[in-house]
Order: structure tokens, then sequence, then C-alpha cells
């Protein structure tokens, strides 16, 4: 049984392997000429197209990951129906829960793996990508109409540009009193960051306070914790973050472009992939049972992969509802699986009751 698991988890893993590189480099090429005349307008040559392409790998991966998974399942099994080995595997008692018992170590071991391969690489992929300002990081930038706000201590500060990720322009800070209220608002035109001293520097300053009891201090330093790399952080999607960045903005109290609850759910999303991959597994060997004389597996794979795009716009719906506070956290990542489980269970169940 052992050398039966080895056997198809290399099948499944040079199947992921193909399929992986293949719809990286498909989208990968389509995304960079979509986006070529803003980066051939950059400056850098050709060469930034593939510079674009090595940056964005991180995220589309992070995207395809699920699909990735499901169709190299699939593919495992086509193998298997069309060399007869699926019949000789039935034939020697090794029903659905076996097979999917010696292929799930290697499908939960890919997923975890890929897990922390985009916990590493998307991120610092993503602030490069914001730096260069191009494609939806260039529309998704900070900008009057999509204006970052941060809580620095007891005072909030809203920032409406960054031409570069060393500056900030037209800031605004809140000053809080102890009770909650206002003490002192004031503006500033633009904020550039020192490296050497590790503050902000603030030009163009104008300040008052909402009662005349005093006359405000000159304000031309900002010294605050958040540095460019963190505002990148602040300013980028929930889902681009690694997980410890995820853990932090969804405590209370700790500032992002979105509610804390949205980093919470993206959070909770990325750690149950390996799940996520285990059930869709059970759905899928099931469905993968064809042992036809001339059975070539194709309907199946169809219905399967139709499986998998139903999991996916499952998923993407609840995940659209929970990072707009629409619908629990917990419930938006917990139903699909809950769903799919019993429906592969369900599979599962019928086919054993098929071989008595």
């Amino acid at each position: 049984m052992i050398r039966l698991a080895i056997y198809i988890s290399k099948i499944f893993v040079f199947s992921w392997l193909v399929v992986t590189f293949g719809i990286l480099l498909l989208i990968g090429l389509l995304d960079s000429l979509a986006n070529s005349s803003a980066i051939l307008a950059d400056g850098r040559g050709f060469t930034a197209s593939f510079e674009y392409i090595l940056y964005r790998a991180p995220v589309i991966f992070d995207r395809v990951l699920l699909f990735t998974i499901v169709v190299a399942m699939l593919l495992t099994y086509i193998k298997l129906i069309r060399q007869n080995e699926l019949v000789a595997m039935l034939g020697f008692g090794f029903s659905v829960p076996k097979q999917i018992t010696m292929l799930a170590p290697a499908v939960m071991g890919v997923t975890m793996l890929s897990v922390i391969f985009v916990n590493i690489a998307m991120p610092p992929a993503v602030r490069a990508l914001q730096a260069w300002g191009i494609g939806e990081y260039k529309r998704t930038a900070i900008s009057e109409d999509k204006p970052l706000w941060l809580q620095d201590g007891k005072r909030i500060v809203r920032a409406a540009g960054r031409p570069n990720m060393q500056t900030l322009t037209d800031l605004q800070f809140f000053d809080q009193e102890e009770n909650g209220e206002i003490s002192i608002i004031s503006w500033a035109s633009k904020a550039s960051y020192d490296f050497g001293k590790k503050h902000w520097v603030l030009s163009g300053v104008e300040r008052m306070t909402p009662r005349e009891r005093f006359t405000p201090a000159p304000f031309t330093i900002w010294t605050s914790e958040q540095t460019p790399t963190s505002i990148a952080k602040l300013a980028a999607d929930p889902r681009d973050l690694s997980l410890a960045d995820m853990r932090h903005f969804r405590t209370e109290g700790n500032s992002g472009s979105k509610p804390g609850f949205a980093y919470g759910y993206w959070y909770l999303h990325r750690i149950t992939r390996p799940l996520a991959a285990l059930i869709l597994l059970i759905c899928a060997v099931p469905i993968m049972q064809k042992t036809g004389r001339e059975d070539t597996g194709d309907k199946a794979l169809f219905a399967g992969i139709g499986a998998g795009f139903v999991y996916l716009i499952l998923d993407g719906a609840l995940s659209t509802f929970a990072v707009s506070g629409g619908v629990s956290i917990v419930l938006a990542v917990a139903l699909p699986l809950t769903i799919f489980a019993l429906v592969g269970g369900y599979f599962t169940l019928k086919t054993e009751d098929l071989s008595l």
C-alpha cells in the first residue's frame, strides 16, 4: 500500500507542477500584455515585462492554488483510468476511502508548502508592485478618493496621496484627548521619511484647535512607529499580506485599509486551505471512479472541474460578504467547506454501497 501511495503521489505532484507552471505562465503573459503600455512607458525596457510577471507570480499563484490542486487530482485519476490501473486497484480492494487516504498526505503537503510559499513570497512582491505603481496597484493606490486612515497612538492620521514609497501627501492629523475629544487638527502638504533619524519630516503645516484655549506648538517632525514598509502593508489588500500581518491588523485598535474582520477572514481563509484541499479530494475521488472497458474519464474530468468551479464561486461570493461585514467570517469560511464535505462524504458512502 505504501508503494502504491508513493506512486499515486508522484503522479499527483508532477501533474500539479505542470498545471501550475502552465497556468502561471498563461495568466502572467495575459496580465503582462494587458498592462504592456504602462510597463513600457515606465522606461525600464523590454525586460520589465518579465520583471512584472515575476512580481505577479506569487499573487496569481495564491489566487489559483485550489484550482490547480483540483485539476491535478483529476489528471492523476485520468492517468490511472486510461492505463487501467484504477481497475486493478479496485480489484485488490483499494476502495474510495483507501484511495483518499493514500493521496491525502501528498495533497495536504503540497497545499501546506504552497501556503508557506505564498506567506513568504507574496508580501514583498506586492510591495514592489506598489512601489512600481502599475496596473491594479496604481488604481488602488492611496488617493483622495481612497485615502488611508491610521491610528498612531492618540492621533488619527489621514493621508490622501503617496507619490512614492517614502512620501505621503495631503495629510490631516487629529490629536485626541483622554476623553476622545479632538484637541488639535493639523494639515500637512507632504511628509517625507528620514531613514537615518527614523521619523517623518513634515512641510506645509497648518494647525488649529477647535477651542481657542492655546496656540498649538510647531509641528514639523512626525515621530511614529509607521514606516514606509508599514504604510505599504496598511495600504495593501488584506489578502496580500503575510499571516503575521493579518493577525496583527485583525486585532482591535490596529489600523489597516480594511476593518479588522476583513483581515481576520483572510487569515482564517489561508490557514484552512489544506483542509479545503482535503475536502475537495474527498469530492473528486468518488467522481473519478470510472472503470468501463472504453472509459477515458473525460466526462468525469469535466464533472470534477465543474464541481471545483462551484466551490470557488461559492467561496468567492462568501468572501465578498465577509470582508464587507455582511456575514460572519467563521460562517463564510466554514459554509463551503461543510457543504462540500457533506457532498463528498455522501458520494464516498454511495461508492461503498455500490461495491457491496
